[in-house]
């Protein structure tokens, strides 16, 4: 997506081409209003949630997980921010908005961690993803944690009424702002001030922000007949992939200080993002984009864990900034070698495909124009290191423990020429976060493809040949052996769970090596 980047001196409202002229007020401090909550929306053998757990491109059965599913409408009205600088928000509209909520808990409230994880799903596709729960589920299962997605886009609203007109048709984020204060429909590429094409004059994709304080308002709340009002909440997070990854940063950035609990305290007890590179998201869709050197870009210290995971992918555009265990400063930035955007995951993140034909994002390709699309995917568990960040993270908030310190992946920046990542004798990223795939390797692994559009977001993976891997791992047992010492150190060193750690030995001892 192409956008001029220009800074917004603060005190002014930017929209359309000229500031507009509306009064504003300063945000002060304090705790969103609890939302309105329908019952559970009922699930028929013709209607269902849209990204349903049954209904994914690999449908699990959470029942037997000892699980349940429940989609609920909320409610409530939500206001139109400006941020003119780190630390100020101002209001400049309020109105309705109408939009879903995809609970997964679990059944016995005996078996309730205490943890809730909301997850603004991801609309690039402009239909809901759930790209961490994708990751993540069987951890967050196993320790059994809550986690709730939230539809934050008008134009992920749009998919849904496409999708099932009558279960969503009361679903809507109208823009409360006059018409002089908005900015016209715009194609590709931009115009100083002009909307992206997925967005729409009529709506407006800055309610978001208020959403999200509601919703973790709502799930904290224990009043009877709400949700959640059995599984008191002791820790809120927030996590989000790609876009909602960016959308988490800027949350963090922006909002956190303004928002508050019940009684007082931080709203949400921590952040967690993957593969985005930092807090870059609009505040508003007709706000000006941050420039690269703005420290509105920078992560703050806001008193409360915040932890980043990127890919080899970004590594190259990555804003660093040091890590931090000093109050309020509590930062870990990590970088997983070999990783790609778009990775393997545990396949819980896509619409079954008759789902998807429904709505306008099946029209939108997805690697098939890369020149590598038939190799085979990067498959460098960074979901993984995901879910040893999310225990690193719980205990972090919880008692103090800070998480493992990262190395950064290993770039060189040659005179005049774009940064290199360096690399082994087998072509895989030196430094970084590492995992078997890249220190008992059988693959060269990717971080991009080559070809037009998001071919640069998708990775695979090059096989060695076989005489190499014979020259590498004489037997199958030394290679295993080999594995079992990696995901020791990994397992000691608090960088993947235990349970992670025997999945990768079952996999490495079926797989075909040497």
């Amino acid at each position: 997506m192409v956008a001029v980047l220009l800074m917004q001196p603060p005190g002014t409202i930017a929209a359309g081409l000229e500031p507009a002229s509306i009064p504003v007020t300063p945000v002060v401090p304090a705790a969103p209003a609890v939302p309105a909550v329908s019952e559970p929306v009922p699930v028929t053998k013709h209607s269902w949630p849209w990204i349903g757990a049954s209904h994914t491109t690999r449908p699990i059965d959470l029942s037997r997980l000892g699980y349940v599913e429940e989609e609920y409408v909320i409610k409530g009205r939500a206001r139109v921010l400006d941020w003119p600088s780190i630390d100020h928000l101002d209001r400049m509209a309020e109105g309705p908005y109408a939009t879903r909520i995809l609970v997964r808990r679990p059944a016995d409230p005996k078996r309730f961690s205490g943890t809730v994880w909301v997850e603004p799903l991801n609309p690039s596709m402009r239909y809901d993803l759930p790209l961490v729960w994708g990751d993540t589920y069987q951890h967050l299962v196993s320790r059994g944690d809550i986690w709730v997605g939230v539809t934050v886009k008008p134009v992920a609203i749009q998919s849904l009424q496409e999708f099932a007109p009558q279960r969503y048709a009361g679903l809507a984020m109208p823009n409360p702002l006059p018409p002089e204060a908005t900015c016209p429909q715009s194609v590709l590429p931009l115009p100083r001030g002009g909307l992206p094409p997925e967005s729409k004059p009529e709506t407006e994709n800055g309610l978001i922000w208020d959403i999200l304080s509601q919703t973790a308002a709502l799930v904290r709340d224990s009043s009877p007949g709400h949700p959640l009002h059995h599984f008191p909440a002791q820790r809120v997070f927030m996590t989000g992939d790609s876009q909602s990854g960016a959308f988490v940063l800027t949350y963090a950035n922006a909002i956190h200080p303004f928002a508050r609990s019940a009684r007082g305290g931080p709203l949400y007890d921590g952040y967690l993002a993957t593969v985005a590179s930092g807090p870059s998201t609009l505040i508003r869709q007709c706000a000006q984009p941050i420039p690269p050197s703005d420290p509105r870009r920078v992560i703050q210290p806001r008193g409360v864990p915040i932890m980043t995971i990127v890919s080899e992918t970004e590594t190259v555009a990555l804003h660093r900034r040091p890590d931090s265990d000093r109050m309020p400063d509590l930062f870990r930035g990590y970088e997983v070698a070999g990783a790609s955007h778009v990775h393997a995951s545990a396949g819980q993140d896509g619409p079954a495909a008759a789902d998807a034909a429904k709505t306008e994002g099946a029209r939108f390709d997805t690697n098939t124009a890369c020149q590598q699309s038939s190799a085979p995917e990067n498959d460098v568990p960074i979901g993984m290191i995901v879910d040893g960040a999310m225990a690193n993270l719980e205990r972090w908030s919880r008692d103090g423990t800070p998480p493992p310190r990262g190395e950064p992946i290993r770039v060189r920046e040659p005179a005049g020429r774009a940064p290199e990542v360096e690399r082994d004798s087998f072509g895989n990223a030196l430094g970084g976060v590492r995992t078997p795939a890249l220190d008992v390797p059988i693959a060269r692994y990717h971080a991009r493809m080559s070809g037009p559009g998001v071919c640069e977001l998708w990775g695979y993976r090059e096989p060695l040949g076989a005489a190499q891997l014979k020259s590498l791992y004489p037997t199958h047992e030394e290679y295993i052996s080999k594995v079992r010492k990696s995901v020791a150190d990994l397992v000691g060193a608090r960088w993947l769970t235990a349970g992670d750690g025997e999945r990768i030995i079952a996999a490495a001892s079926a797989a075909r090596v040497p």
